[in-house]
């Protein structure tokens, strides 16, 4: 993704105007580029902010822009999107390595968006929002998540998200084995052991805590 300033000229008077490009191959293969957003007119300092802004995040950078009104940059707030919870647990994520190892034990496709980037926003959702694949498809709009992980609104559908966890199940057996060990490389050995016990009950009278209901299968 990079910054392109198209130049256009009516009569006497030239306009500068800022596009937002990426790079993509066609089907045929051949490579080209798309225009993703069309940024308007933008002075020079508002140009060089958002090359070097490009910059830093290619590269993993933080950027940190000064006083605004001094740079003489204006900016319209079109929507409110939860950010920074999502951004400090998606680090971690990344931290603890399980995007490649994902990757390494998952079963490989032909896929418009990463199956592991998929996961990580169904933990994230889980971990700031818990509630259904259904309520995730809704949240994943309102989050900061389309841009940090690449995956535009249109493709985390109902479709995408079940196709992700069906491919989950496929590498269980991998997982199961496997991630003990990622974990513990990073955190050291296990203090604690949390299970996940939502779909847990007891059959017959049970305990004192139980309570007559039906389960799912009911």
């Amino acid at each position: 993704m990079y910054l392109r300033i198209a130049t256009v000229r009516r009569g006497s008077r030239v306009y500068r105007y800022a596009q937002l490009v990426e790079s993509f191959r066609r089907p045929d293969g051949t490579p080209t580029n798309r225009v993703i957003a069309k940024l308007g007119k933008l002075d020079d300092v508002a140009v060089e902010n958002l090359r070097l802004a490009l910059a830093a995040s290619r590269e993993g950078r933080s950027l940190v822009v000064p006083d605004m009104d001094a740079v003489g940059v204006r900016a319209k707030v079109c929507e409110n999107l939860r950010y920074l919870d999502l951004a400090v647990l998606l680090e971690l994520w990344r931290d603890l390595g399980l995007p490649r190892f994902l990757q390494r034990v998952l079963p490989h496709g032909e896929r418009t968006a990463a199956v592991e980037d998929v996961i990580a926003s169904l933990v994230l959702q889980r971990c700031v929002a818990p509630a259904s694949k259904l309520a995730a498809e809704r949240w994943y709009p309102t989050t900061a998540l389309p841009e940090l992980l690449g995956i535009p609104v249109r493709q985390f559908n109902n479709s995408r998200i079940h196709r992700a966890l069906s491919t989950l199940e496929q590498g269980e057996a991998a997982l199961k084995e496997q991630l003990p060990a990622v974990v513990q490389a990073s955190e050291g050995a296990f203090a604690a052991l949390f299970i996940d016990a939502t779909d847990t009950w007891f059959v017959g009278r049970g305990p004192a805590m139980a309570h007559k209901a039906r389960v799912k299968e009911g």
